[in-house]
Formats: structure tokens, sequence, C-alpha cells
């Protein structure tokens, strides 16, 4: 490996200018002056298309378009022409981070339901404004599919609530339908059928039928081929295309099987195999459905089960077309009418059934802003930011200059000086990453021909875990504490070995608890934990979190505690600069006797804490040690406190507004609130 001095040159070479930001609003920024200097904005270093919600439609004044919505802080609806492949427009969807659907009235309005805020949107024909129809059920965050209903209004599905809601488009009124179900948060997908609706949620899996009039539920038998008495097992669509249903049953959201079902006969057919979602288009002219599976557009035919790859392919991980529709194009070259959508990355593709032609093309789809997941020094005195579905970059703290790669979803990120080790989502991946080498990862960003792949996958929990918290080293070993998938419970701490190429995963150190933090001294890992599981989960069957110590050379467990009676959370383990352990439960900072577990002294901060809920252990607080002090940052209940860790001293820096901070060896503080990142000198 080439030193710090190189690196940095080969990292500053790749820099690109980071986009202008706004400063923190005046009053947490007067908050946080009372004790230093304003912080400083160096902008939103993590910016790309990642599109998701679509809907292929031909407008009153007959023009096709291509209705799509690309994740950021905030999300944006673009409008592309199908014929020229050209955006016409994109807009905003204020308090919005991204939608996973999209609909047109037959009048040509422009619905979309939201994420974050909960919200409605609408677009109304022969408009380019976005009207905010705000949240039809509030304390619904998440707004997942909608579709038009028998009556002409729109019917949603949410989360947490596992809400059935009905927006009338003539009068702006909402009808809520309450809870369809009660062991599940998500309700999932929504279409119509015959003046009924079919809803699907996930974890665990119920197909559920709805009379909107009177709101009667009855529930549809799932295939025995499906493993309905998995609770893991989701739906994640439901389609009628031809009169008949398509419902995708799996564990992962990415391929999972799709399942043909006769409503009338009751019966369910062999399934297709490997399908991504996320929507139907009509039958083709022959009576064939166009699903995307292993990573080409393919023809199945009802009838008789077979199946036909086309000539449309698209590479790489995420393959699910976004939007599905049949236009006319006006081009002899694409005679009848033409399938086409998006893909993720907001190419347009088409595929013509008449003359076996595909194309894809990347559209001038505008890249947004992505909200920031996790945040670590760089050993060159820069720092690391990774992304929410959005990759990661390393940005100089001096000017906000930033080298984004485009990647997976990063939630850890670990640079120990020669390598930067990365958690990604979903599957709780593990990578090795190499920023002196040319970036080369096929499922999301080829590099150039000839390359090796990097970074290189170490780990992939699919089918066990998503989230990586946190990442450690020690020696050869490389050491990951996981989080589960959607509504289970129970977390790995999971184990690399750089000599042998090993993996070893261990599920029951803390069983029905997540591992949050990590910290490592001679060879031995200390975890902390809390009893919260999966997206969704409720009612977390362990009782309180723990601090777990595990020997890597001997490979067993040396201590397990819970020192403060009732504390469902230790999360920010780490050392201090004279080796003392400690971790944070609740708004309790905890030191332990690295050799025996046992509490020796404890300092409890203003405020509470309610983990209830949250998925990522950062929401419930930090603790980062203060360079060249005997002395820690804690970051709980909304603030940040300066903690002595000799003579347990607490000094109250403020209000502190934002998600993830770190602590940089020049003494300055990066944080990230949103998609922003700043940089701010505590000590001046």
């Amino acid at each position: 490996m080439t030193s710090n001095l190189s690196r940095r040159a080969v990292l500053a070479g790749a820099l690109t200018t980071a986009s202008a930001a706004a400063l923190a609003g005046p009053a947490a920024a007067s908050r946080i002056a009372d004790a230093a200097a304003d912080p400083v904005a160096l902008g939103q270093p993590l910016q790309d298309v990642n599109l998701i919600g679509a809907a292929v439609t031909t407008t009153p004044d007959g023009v096709p378009m291509v209705y799509g919505v690309v994740i950021g802080d905030p999300a944006t609806l673009v409008a592309l022409d199908a014929r020229s492949q050209e955006v016409v427009w994109a807009r905003a969807l204020p308090a919005s981070g991204g939608s996973y659907s999209v609909q047109v009235s037959t009048s040509g309005d422009v619905y979309v339901s939201a994420y974050s805020a909960g919200h409605l949107y609408r677009v109304a024909w022969g408009s380019d404004t976005v009207e905010d129809l705000g949240a039809p059920l509030p304390g619904q965050t998440f707004l997942w599919d909608i579709t038009f209903g028998p009556d002409g209004r729109l019917y949603g599905v949410t989360y947490p609530g596992a809400m059935l809601y009905a927006y009338d488009p003539a009068t702006g009124a909402v009808q809520d339908y309450g809870q369809l179900v009660a062991d599940t948060p998500q309700a999932r997908t929504i279409t119509t059928h015959d003046g009924k609706l079919y809803v699907g949620t996930m974890a665990p899996a119920h197909f559920l039928e709805i009379d909107p009039a009177s709101g009667a539920v009855r529930e549809i038998a799932l295939p025995a081929e499906a493993d309905p008495e998995n609770p893991q097992m989701s739906i994640f669509d439901i389609d009628v295309a031809g009169g008949q249903f398509y419902v995708r049953i799996g564990t992962d959201i990415k391929y999972s099987p799709l399942y043909p079902y006769d409503l009338a006969s009751n019966t369910w057919h062999q399934p297709i195999t490997q399908v991504a979602g996320l929507s139907l288009p009509d039958p083709g002219p022959d009576g064939e459905i166009y699903v995307m599976r292993e990573n080409t557009l393919t023809a199945y035919q009802p009838a008789t089960g077979e199946l036909a790859p086309t000539s449309l392919e698209y590479p790489g991980r995420v393959y699910n077309y976004r939007g599905a529709g049949w236009v006319d194009l006006a081009d002899p070259a694409w005679p009848g009418l033409t399938l086409t959508g998006f893909f993720w990355r907001g190419e347009s593709w088409r595929y013509n059934p008449s003359t076996g032609e595909s194309q894809v093309v990347q559209a001038d789809v505008p890249g947004e802003p992505i909200e920031i997941l996790s945040l670590e020094p760089a050993s060159d005195g820069g720092v690391w930011a990774g992304g929410y579905l959005g990759g990661f970059a390393h940005v100089d703290v001096t000017d906000g200059t930033a080298g984004f790669r485009r990647w997976s979803q990063t939630e850890a990120i670990l640079d120990d000086g020669d390598d930067v080790w990365l958690g990604a989502y979903p599957d709780a991946r593990g990578y090795r990453y190499d920023p002196d080498l040319p970036f080369n990862d096929p499922d999301y960003k080829p590099g150039p021909p000839g390359t090796q792949i990097n970074p290189v996958k170490l780990w992939d929990l699919k089918g066990q875990q998503d989230r990586v918290f946190a990442l450690a080293r020690s020696g050869s070993f490389t050491v990951a504490a996981t989080g589960p998938k959607v509504s289970s419970f129970g977390g790995t701490l999971t184990i690399f070995d750089g000599r042998t190429g090993e993996v070893e995963i261990l599920d029951d150190l803390a069983p029905d608890q997540a591992f949050t933090s990590l910290a490592v001294q001679r060879g031995v890992v200390y975890a902390g934990s809390w009893v919260n599981g999966g997206t969704g989960a409720s009612n977390p069957p362990a009782a309180a979190g723990s601090v777990v110590a595990y020997d890597l050379r001997t490979g067993s467990v040396r201590w397990e505690t819970s020192p403060i009676e009732g504390a469902q959370s230790y999360i920010g383990t780490t050392f201090d600069a004279r080796g003392r352990l400690w971790t944070l439960a609740g708004t309790t900072l905890v030191r332990l006797e690295p050799r025996t577990g046992r509490p020796l002294r404890k300092v409890t901060l203003p405020g509470s804490v309610d983990i209830s809920g949250m998925t990522f252990p950062s929401l419930a607080g930090g603790v980062r040690p203060v360079p060249g002090e005997d002395a820690l940052y804690v970051k709980v209940a909304g603030r940040l406190y300066h903690v002595s860790t000799a003579h347990l001293q607490v000094k109250d820096l403020g209000a502190f507004p934002y998600r993830l901070f770190a602590a940089l060896d020049d003494g300055q503080l990066a944080m990230a609130a949103g998609a922003t990142l700043y940089r701010w000198n505590p000590r001046r």
C-alpha cells in the first residue's frame, strides 16, 4: 500500500466540487454558537439518480410520457417524453424522501405516494406544479402503493400501521379503513379488480381481499410452495394482467418468485422464479406478460408457462424496471406499441415485440442529494460519508470537495489506513475497498476494462440479516455487528479472517438482541446491543440490552453484562484515550472493567431516549473519543456533551440537531443532517 500522503493525492485527483448547501437553521446554529463558532456547511457530498416509483401513460393530448420519482432530500418527480426520451420537467416533492408508487388518472393527473412525511402529491394535467395534498393518515410516515379503485377514489396502504385509506380527488376527503392486520406494521402493495381491493403485507405475508364499500376483509390462502408459515415471508407486489393475478412472494425484495393466481377457481400456478419488481404492464400482443428476471426482460406465456428471453438486458445487482407500459412512439422503426419505462439510474428503456428490437438510453434525469447514513474519519484527515440507497464518498473537510462512488446503501465504514471496510444494505454485506485502485463493481458501477473488482465482497448474509451497524479490526480479523431483516429479532457478530478468507457468523451471543457498536482491545471485541429488531419489528422479546466481551483468539465469551437496570440499548461502545471502556445505556454513560464487565463509574446525562421503532442505533445517540484529550463526546437526547472520563465532569455543548458526527484528528467535528455535511470546531 502507498502512504497516506500519496493516497491523499490519489483521492484529491478524483474529487469533484460539492454542491452548495444551506446552513443549519438559525435557531439550531445559534444554540450551538453558545459553545463555539457556527458550523460550516460543506455541501451535499452524495448525489445520484436512484429512481423507484414510476408510471407510463399517454396524456389526454396523445403524448406518451414516463413519470418517475428520484430519491433525494427532497425527492423529485420527473416527466420524460417517451418519444424523445428527454426530461420535460422535474419538480421537488416537499418533505418527501422518495416514492414507490406513481399513478395517473384517466384525466391525466399524476399522483405520488411518498415516504418520510407520508404525504400524497398531485400534478394536475396541463400543469407542472406539484400540489402537496398532505398526510392522509397522520402518523403513517411511509405511504406504500396506491391504486385507483372502482369508485374513482385513490386507495393506498401504509407503514407503520399497516393501514388502508381512500382519498377522494374531487373533494380531498379521506376515509380511514384502519389497520388491516395486527401482526405486521407493513401493508406493502395494493391493486384493484372487479370492484374489490387486494392488499399484500410484508413479514408476515397476508393476501387480503377488501370490499371498499363495507370494509370487509377476506384473507386468501397462499400457495404451500411459498412457505406461508415463515414469518419472514412477504408479498412485495400484486398485479392483475390479462384477468389473472400475479403475486410476488418471498424474503428478498430484489428478486422473488412471481405466482400466477386465478381468483375464480382459487388456483395457484407454478411460479416464475427470480422476478424483480415493481409492477407489471398489460399483456403484449399475444397475451404474453413481460417480467424482469435474471437481468433480462422475459416474456411469459400464461397458457403454457413458457418463458422467452428478449433482447433487452440490464446488468448489475438491481435490475427491476421502474414503471412499464405500452406506448405508440410514432416512429416506423418502432411499429405498433412499444413497451417502455425507467431503470433505477434514470435510463429510459424500450422493447418492441414486433421487431424484437430493444434500447437503453441514459436520460437526462437529474441526480438528487442523498441522505447521509454513515460518517467515519478518513486516515488522511478527511471523512467518509455513506448514503441511503446511494453509495459513499470521500470528503475533504477543508473545502467540501467530494469524490463520490456510485454503490449500495452504505451503513458502516471503517478506514484502517490501508483499506476501507464497508457494510452494505441489504443482506448485511461486507466489503474491502482499496481507495488507491480504480473503483470497479459490476453490480453498481463497472470500472475500466481489465481492472480488478474493487470493492471486494467478503460476506453476504442474505436471508438472515440486513444491516451492518458497526465494523472493527483486530489483527487479521474484521468484525461486523449486524441487524436482522424486517420484523425479525436477533443480530450477529460476523467475523472475517483475512488470513484464511473464512467467515464465522455468531448469532447466539445475545439472543433476540442486535449488536449496535464495537470496540476492540488486545484481541477482545466488546459489543453493545439493543433489543430492537428489523424495520417495523414490534414487541421485542428481550427486556434489556447488554454488552458482550468476545475473545477472538479463543472463540469464547468472556462475559456479558447489563449494568443499568432496564436499559434497552447499549450504544457507542468505545475506549477512551487511556484505554478505559465505555458504553451509553439510554442517557447513562457507563465505564466497564474490560476483564470482568463490572461497572466502575457512571454519569447520567439529562433527558430521555425512547428507542421504540428505531431502525438505526445512531438515532439513539453516539459516543466518540475527543482527539488529544482524556474525554468523550456524547450525543444523546438532542444535545452534545463533552465528558471528562478522568473526573466525569460534563460540559453541555448545546442542542445538537445532527444525526451523525465524527471526531477528526485536528479537533473538528464532521456532522451530518439529512444530505448535508457540516464542519464545526467545538474548541473555538
